[in-house]
């Protein structure tokens, strides 16, 4: 295995962890999943994308407290390996359900789960729009 791959799945193991940590232990928000050499982790408060360059995207889900956020941050912050980015919160409907179209209000709760390149490229497009850079 190349290092620069070994470097990327210690990453994603600190960013499991973290989601551990916040989530007491709940496996279906502590593990993640490589996509096309990109690692995607989400629970019902946030989502982080770890793309090619070793870069943590963090977004928010609009419902998040913004003491939990900074939490989160603080906590994926002390990750040496990566520089994070924190972009603009996504929407969520009524159900905390991340909204996938927002012309039409669309929502993960209507995804079609075996479709995983319409999947990562919506999770992709919540982390596009960077508001704050934090480079190591």
């Amino acid at each position: 295995m190349s290092d620069a791959l070994e470097r990327k799945k210690e990453i994603a193991r600190k960013i499991e962890s973290v989601f551990e940590r916040l989530h007491d232990g709940k496996s279906a928000y502590s593990r993640g999943e490589f996509y096309r050499d990109e690692f995607f982790i989400r629970s019902d408060y946030a989502l982080v994308v770890l793309n090619r360059n070793d870069e943590m995207l963090l977004s928010f889900a609009d419902h998040t407290r913004p003491s939990y956020a900074a939490l989160y941050a603080l906590l994926l912050d002390e990750i040496k390996d990566a520089s994070l980015f924190i972009c603009q919160d996504y929407k969520t409907d009524s159900c905390g359900s991340m909204v996938i179209d927002e012309d039409h209000l669309n929502s993960t709760g209507r995804i079609i789960w075996d479709d995983k390149d319409r999947y990562y490229d919506m999770l992709k497009s919540k982390v596009r729009d960077i508001v704050i850079r934090k480079t190591k």
